[in-house]
């Protein structure tokens, strides 16, 4: 199956190095990528290996920690996820984010384990599977944290790139 992610994702990362860099960086990124003479439409899917090149581009050009914080800030800027974020306590988000994760990607799977509510599991296979995408999990899970209020701290347990079956990060709820 051919990787392919909605364009509103690429778009979301594109903002992102405009909002924190500036225009000329942006430019210069999607010149190093080569994709500076494309549109990107967000109901449209494109390639998955699209989304990648930007995330690389940010970790090598900005580092991990950018890679985190492009997670955390494409939470507030995904209409799918963004209206429904404000209204929920991190448990309710979790269970219904497999669904929305489904509208997003065409390629993978996302599963929530919610039997222990101080220690919600986030299932990924065939999802991460370069480190840029590990760290963007990350940052996304760590961000629903914040919008939700909620106290906590996020894990990466496994993971497929090391020969895992799939990638789990593990969302604990500090009461």
């Amino acid at each position: 199956m051919e990787r392919r992610t909605r364009g509103s994702v690429l778009n979301g990362y594109l903002k992102f190095i405009e909002h924190k860099w500036g225009v000329s960086n942006l430019k210069i990124a999607r010149a190093d990528m080569g994709i500076d003479n494309l549109n990107f439409k967000d109901g449209q899917y494109y390639q998955d290996e699209i989304i990648g090149n930007v995330l690389r581009w940010i970790n090598r050009n900005k580092g991990q920690e950018a890679v985190k914080e492009a997670g955390r800030f494409i939470l507030h800027n995904l209409g799918i996820l963004n209206w429904m974020v404000r209204f929920n306590d991190f448990q309710t988000l979790a269970l219904k984010f497999p669904k929305n994760f489904s509208e997003v990607y065409a390629f993978g799977s996302c599963e929530i384990d919610a039997s222990n509510p101080n220690k919600i599991r986030m299932i990924l296979k065939d999802v991460c599977y370069y480190e840029e995408a590990c760290l963007v999990w990350e940052g996304i899970c760590q961000e629903a944290l914040t919008i939700t209020k909620t106290q906590g701290k996020v894990s990466h347990t496994s993971c497929e790139r090391q020969g895992e079956t799939q990638s789990v990060f593990i969302v604990e709820i500090i009461q």
